[in-house]
């Protein structure tokens, strides 16, 4: 039941990182609400639905942006198969891994799109007059770090609003 969630919630979320995210940017960077809900709802769901989640979540972010359709749904799969990996091994420590993964799968996650954005540039998918330019050593600490803490200070008030809704549906996955 959790994975028909995923597409109006990814949907909403994906506008809302578009139209609203980028009003709260104090710094020049804004959270990932995306990734944020994404991670918050894999930390107590079966990995399928996870990947779900992942995949609807990234193709919607990725339809309000620049990236290549995919992109972010590949990166955010990645971090959810991580994420389950590392959930099974430290199961007692679930809020300690939620809070792990929203700093370091954000760096992850935010340093994978950095990369393929260059590389989408290099190879010519992205025009060479883009709007853009990807500097690795300014964009580590001034976009990167950035929503490292964005997300991190967003993603436990996301996943106690997520869990309460996972608690309410019914265990058919």
């Amino acid at each position: 039941m959790g994975i028909f969630y995923a597409f109006p919630i990814m949907i909403a979320a994906a506008v809302l990182q578009a139209v609203f995210i980028p009003q709260l940017d104090l710094i020049g960077v804004g959270p990932n609400l995306i990734f944020v809900i994404v991670v918050a709802w894999a930390l107590n769901a079966p990995l399928p639905q996870g990947v779900v989640w992942a995949v609807v979540g990234g193709i919607a972010s990725d339809l309000m942006s620049a990236m290549p359709l995919g992109t972010s749904a590949l990166g955010l799969a990645m971090v959810v198969f991580v994420m389950n990996a590392l959930g099974t091994q430290f199961y007692q420590l679930g809020i300690l891994v939620l809070l792990l993964m929203g700093l370091f799968g954000t760096f992850f996650y935010e340093f994978y799109r950095l990369a393929m954005l260059d590389f989408f540039h290099l190879v010519g998918y992205i025009p060479a007059d883009a709007p853009f330019v990807i500097t690795w050593g300014s964009d580590i600490p001034t976009v990167i770090a950035p929503v490292m803490l964005y997300n991190v200070a967003m993603i436990l008030p996301v996943y106690v609003l997520l869990r309460r809704l996972q608690r309410r549906l019914p265990e058919t996955e």
